[in-house]
């Protein structure tokens, strides 16, 4: 009997014992949890939004972490307890096209120049002001971003002179004899003796008083260039290098 007691005695003491541990080790899963390391909330936003984090700060429970994307600067909160987001704020925004006047003063402060033209126009999307700008004999077309303002490209062209220079007198042409212009084909063929490559498209323009043959040529490495002739002389004036 008193051996049945000893044994009942010992399987309570057991039982109690075991109860005490699983409720150490519940306690201890529950209590051990830290919270989120400020690495570990970086770590986390990176992985979120492929981001490029530039600052980070603690408010309370929360880690404030700035990041780097595409399309702007952002802010988020970060939950140090539960490694929750709760709040996501774009700091920055898209910077809007510049206006024409916004142009001028960019180019009143690279040149001296009468601006002529000012243009818009879109190119793989993205949106550009071509402005022509004449300076002495010389006549640019300046190429800017339009929403930074950015100078991208110039292409510069000496005028021809209004006024040649004097010359002996020659016998005058009888009043029947006419000056022949070249054809468009003949165009054709003096571009491409100085651009290798075929023949995109063929305009006939006018540029500053003058009209010009202007052929687009794609050479052979698929670039893309502009031949300027002038339609009497048959005269390459200018090889431009299209975007």
């Amino acid at each position: 009997m008193k051996k049945r007691t000893l044994r009942n005695s010992l399987l309570a003491i057991g039982g109690t014992l075991l109860v005490a541990i699983v409720i150490w080790q519940l306690t201890k899963t529950y209590t051990s949890a830290e919270p989120l390391s400020e690495t570990d909330a970086i770590d986390l936003v990176e992985k979120l939004y492929s981001g490029e984090n530039t600052e980070v700060s603690r408010a309370g429970d929360f880690y404030k972490i700035k990041f780097e994307i595409d399309s702007g600067i952002y802010q988020i909160d970060v939950d140090r307890k539960t490694g929750d987001i709760t709040n996501l704020t774009k700091l920055t925004q898209e910077p809007q096209e510049k206006t024409e006047a916004e142009i001028k003063e960019i180019l009143a402060k690279e040149q001296t120049g009468d601006i002529k033209t000012i243009e818009k126009k879109h190119e793989e999307d993205e949106t550009y002001y071509f402005a022509t700008v004449i300076n002495g004999d010389t006549e640019s077309t300046y190429k800017l971003h339009a929403k930074t303002g950015e100078i991208v490209d110039v292409v510069q062209n000496k005028q021809q002179t209004q006024n040649p220079p004097e010359t002996m007198p020659t016998t005058p042409k009888p009043p029947t004899e006419t000056i022949q212009q070249i054809t468009e084909q003949q165009a054709i063929e003096i571009a491409l003796q100085h651009v290798q490559g075929f023949v995109d498209d063929v305009e006939f323009e006018e540029e500053a008083g003058q009209y010009y043959y202007f052929v687009e040529v794609e050479t052979n490495q698929g670039v893309d260039k502009t031949v300027q002739i002038h339609p009497i002389s048959g005269e390459v004036i200018t090889i431009v290098l299209e975007d």
